[in-house]
C-alpha cells in the first residue's frame, strides 16, 4: 500500500477509522470494559470469594506474552487474518466461559486465554492500519479508533445488565460473542479497503541513518517501554481503587460513583483532545502534558481536603492519561520505528505495559493494607509521572 497525500488521506481513510473503531466498540476491548459486571453473579454460582475473583482477574498478564506475538503475526500475515483469527478465538473463549465453566480452575484458564489473545488483538492490531495510512492526520485517526470502546461503553452496558438480570451471567457472555462476530466483525471487513491489511516500509527517524540496529537494541524503544510502564503501574492501580480512594477523602460512596464517572470522561476526552494535539503540536510536549495533569491529579488527591470537586475534578485529570496513552504511544512508534515493523515493537511495547499494570494494581492494593492509606502510592505515582515525562524528551522523530 503506498502512502496517500496528506491532502487525499481521508479519501479511503474515513473507511479504515471507521472500521478500526467499529472493531474496538465491539470485540476484545468491549469484554476488558465491561468484565466487572459478571463478577458478582460468577463469585455467587461458583462460590467464590472476592479475593479469589480478583486473584483470577490477575492471569490476564498473560497479555504481555501475547502482544508482542500478535503484533509479529500482524507484521508477517497483514491485518485482515489475524483480525478474523483473533476475534474468532476469542469469541470462542467468551461462549467456553458461558457454557462450560464451572470452577475456579475453569474460570482462571479462560482469563488467562483472553489475556493472552486479547492483549495484543486491541491496540497493537487495530492501530496498525491507521499508523501505516496515516501521516498528516495519524493522530486524529488513532483518536477516534479509541473513542469506539468509550462510545460502545455507554449503551452496552444497560443492554447487558438487563441480559445478566432475566437470563443470567452466561447468557451475557454469550451476547458479548454475538456482538463481536455477528455485528462486528462483518462491519469491519466490509468496511476496511483490502490495500489497508498490506504491510508497508516508511522512512526511518531523520537523522538516525537508514540502517539500523534491531529495535530492542535501539535506546528510544526502552525510553518509550520505561514511559509507558511507568504511567501504567501509576493509572491502572488507580482505576483498580478509584472508588475507595475517592471514599478515602470523607466522601460518599455516591460521590464516588460520579468519580468514576468523570474518570471515564477524562478517558474519552483524552482519546479523542490527545490524538488532535499530536497532529497539531510538537509531540513531545503533547506527550508531556498528557502526563504531568495526572500527576496533579493525585497532588489534589494527598491534598486531603475532603472537597468533593477537587477531588472529582482529581478523577478527570488522571483519566486523560489513561485515555491518551493509547494514541502517545501508537504515534511514537509509528513516527519513530519502520512501519514494516509496526506490530512486532508496539506488540513487545504493550507487553510491557500490561507487566506496569499487574505492578499498579497489586502496588495500590497493598500500600493501603500496610499504612491505611493510599497517600503513599499516591506520592509514589506522582514520582513516576513526572519521571516518565523526561523519557519523551530524547525521542527522535522523523518528519511527518
Amino acid at each position: 500500500m503506498t502512502a496517500a497525500p496528506p491532502e487525499s488521506e481521508w479519501a479511503i481513510g474515513w473507511r479504515i477509522v471507521a472500521s478500526m473503531a467499529v472493531a474496538n466498540a465491539t470485540g476484545i476491548a468491549l469484554m476488558f470494559y465491561t468484565f466487572s459486571m459478571f463478577l458478582i453473579p460468577i463469585a455467587q454460582e461458583l462460590n467464590l470469594s472476592r479475593g479469589e475473583i480478583g486473584l483470577v482477574q490477575a492471569l490476564i498478564i498473560t497479555a504481555a506474552v501475547g502482544a508482542p506475538i500478535i503484533g509479529r503475526m500482524a507484521d508477517k500475515l497483514g491485518f485482515r487474518p489475524v483480525f478474523i483469527g483473533a476475534i474468532l478465538l476469542f469469541t470462542s473463549i467468551e461462549l467456553g466461559l458461558a457454557w462450560t465453566v464451572d470452577s475456579l480452575a475453569g474460570l482462571a484458564i479462560a482469563i488467562a486465554l483472553s489475556g493472552l489473545i486479547g492483549g495484543g488483538a486491541s491496540a497493537v492490531l487495530l492501530t496498525r492500519p491507521i499508523s501505516a495510512h496515516f501521516r498528516q492526520h495519524r493522530g486524529k485517526a488513532l483518536g477516534l479508533v479509541a473513542a469506539g470502546s468509550s462510545i460502545s461503553s455507554i449503551f452496552v452496558p444497560p443492554f447487558l445488565h438487563e441480559v445478566i438480570a432475566v437470563e443470567g451471567w452466561r447468557t451475557g457472555f454469550v451476547a458479548l460473542a454475538l456482538i463481536a462476530s455477528v455485528i462486528g466483525l462483518p462491519l469491519v471487513l466490509a468496511l476496511l479497503p483490502r490495500s489497508a491489511a498490506v504491510a508497508r516500509s516508511g522512512p526511518v527517524a531523520s537523522g538516525i541513518g537508514a540502517e539500523q540496529p534491531p529495535f530492542l537494541k535501539q535506546r528510544d524503544f526502552w525510553l518509550l517501554v520505561g514511559a509507558n510502564m511507568l504511567a501504567a503501574l501509576s493509572i491502572s492501580g488507580t482505576i483498580s481503587q478509584l472508588s475507595p480512594m475517592v471514599q478515602d477523602e470523607r466522601l460518599s460512596a455516591q460521590t464516588a460513583a460520579f468519580g468514576l464517572s468523570l474518570f471515564a470522561a477524562g478517558q474519552f476526552a483524552g482519546k479523542l483532545f490527545g490524538g488532535w494535539a499530536l497532529d497539531r503540536f510538537e509531540p513531545r510536549r503533547v506527550a508531556v502534558t498528557m502526563t504531568v495533569l495526572p500527576a496533579m491529579g493525585f497532588l489534589i488527591f494527598l491534598g486531603d481536603t475532603g472537597l468533593t470537586w477537587p477531588i472529582l475534578l482529581a478523577c478527570a485529570m488522571i483519566g486523560l492519561l489513561q485515555g491518551a496513552e493509547v494514541d502517545i504511544f501508537a504515534y511514537f512508534i509509528a513516527r519513530r520505528f519502520d512501519i514494516a515493523q509496526y506490530g512486532t515493537i508496539f506488540g513487545a511495547l504493550h507487553g510491557f505495559g500490561w507487566i506496569g499494570t499487574a505492578l499498579g494494581i497489586t502496588a495500590f492494593g497493598f500500600t493501603f493494607d500496610a499504612f491505611g492509606s493510599y497517600a503513599p502510592i499516591q506520592l509514589g505515582a506522582v514520582a513516576l509521572l513526572v519521571l516518565s515525562t523526561f523519557l519523551f524528551l530524547p525521542i527522535k522523530l522523523r518528519e511527518v
